[in-house]
């Protein structure tokens, strides 16, 4: 995304995440999409501030994060769909069990090199895109539990 203002009125950020994964898991798997929507979402971080002592309180993210569930078919097939839009301003990120089994970033980027889409399984996905475009393809998810 480009340096914009976001806006809750205008954007909308979501994790979609295996349901059917363990609570450590769908906790792992969150970090992992949040760090990445963190990097590459311009200004999603806001400025730190200041409490009453003075001491400060790093920037948290301006946006709600909500974090909702879905088989793995859904997943890919939202993940699919959010390709298939080419939205300029989209940030869409992936976690596939290729990166949950890799050890290491270079055993991952090896076995991301080799896989076929098919052989892709997708077990959570971050979208930070316009609102309308996520509420009309996760608005029939519910919240993860």
């Amino acid at each position: 995304m480009g340096t914009e203002t976001l806006s809750s009125a205008t954007h909308k950020c979501v994790l979609v995440i295996d349901n059917a994964q363990p609570t450590g898991v769908v906790a792992n798997i969150a970090s992992v999409l949040s760090m990445t929507l963190g990097c590459k979402v311009d200004n999603i971080v806001s400025h730190d501030v200041y409490d009453k002592q003075g001491k400060k309180h790093l920037g948290i993210t301006q946006l709600p994060i909500p974090i909702l569930g879905a088989s793995g078919d859904k997943i890919k097939e939202i993940y699919s769909h959010f390709l298939s839009l080419d939205l300029d301003n989209a940030v869409l990120v992936d976690f596939s069990t290729i990166a949950q089994h890799a050890r290491t970033y270079d055993e991952y980027e090896q076995a991301m090199a080799e896989a076929n889409d098919d052989e892709l399984h997708y077990i959570g996905i971050g979208i930070c895109a316009e609102k309308k475009a996520v509420n009309k393809a996760t608005g029939n998810l519910s919240l993860i539990r």
